[in-house]
C-alpha cells in the first residue's frame, strides 16, 4: 500500500518537473546502468567467470539505446536491422566478486554509416568509499546488419540519438 502510494508521489513529482525518465540514466554524454553480482555469474570461488563482463555490457548497452528511445526488437521488427557485435576489445583489470554492485558506464565514440563505437568500463561501486575500483575496460564496434547479415546503414533518428551523446575518444 505504501510503496503504491510512494510510485504515485513519484510519478506526480517527476510530471511536475517535467523530467523524461529517459534522461535519468545520462550524465555528460555516459549511460549508467547498475547491477548486482549473482552466484550464477560466478565460479566456485565467487570470482566473476570472464564471459559474464561481456553479458553485463550489453544488458548495459542495451539500456542506453532504451533510455534513448530505440529498442533492439522494434528495430528488427519494424526496419529489418539487427545491432550486432563486430570486434571487442576487453582489458580485465581486477575482478569482481559474489554481491558486489556494480556499474557499467556506456560512452558512445563515433559512429559511421553502419557502424558505432563504444566504450565501456565495469566499476565496483562501493557507498562506503568516495572512489570505485575499476575493474574491466571495453571497446567496441557494433554493425548494423539485415537479418541476412548484410551490413545496412544506421537508421537516421538512431544515428541523431546517439550523435547527442557522442564523446570523442579514438580508440
Amino acid at each position: 500500500m505504501i510503496s503504491g502510494i510512494f510510485i504515485s508521489l513519484l510519478g506526480l513529482m517527476l510530471m511536475m518537473t517535467k523530467i523524461n525518465l529517459a534522461d535519468i540514466p545520462w550524465s555528460s554524454g555516459m549511460h549508467s546502468f547498475r547491477t548486482r553480482i549473482y552466484y550464477d555469474a560466478t565460479d566456485a570461488g565467487g570470482i566473476v567467470y570472464h564471459t559474464e563482463y561481456l553479458t553485463i555490457a550489453e544488458h548495459a548497452r542495451t539500456e542506453a539505446l532504451r533510455a534513448l528511445g530505440f529498442y533492439q526488437s522494434r528495430l528488427t521488427k519494424d526496419q529489418n536491422i539487427l545491432l550486432t557485435v563486430r570486434r571487442c576489445n576487453v582489458e580485465y583489470i581486477t575482478p569482481a566478486v559474489l554481491d558486489d554492485m556494480v556499474e557499467v558506464r556506456t560512452c558512445f565514440n563515433k559512429l559511421t554509416g553502419a557502424r558505432i563505437f563504444l566504450e565501456q568500463t565495469i566499476h565496483r561501486i562501493n557507498e562506503k568509499k568516495t572512489t570505485d575500483d575499476l575493474l574491466v575496460s571495453i571497446e567496441t564496434e557494433i554493425a548494423c546488419v539485415s537479418a541476412m547479415g548484410k551490413a545496412k546503414r544506421l537508421p537516421k533518428e538512431l544515428k541523431t540519438a546517439i550523435s547527442g551523446k557522442l564523446i570523442i575518444n579514438e580508440f
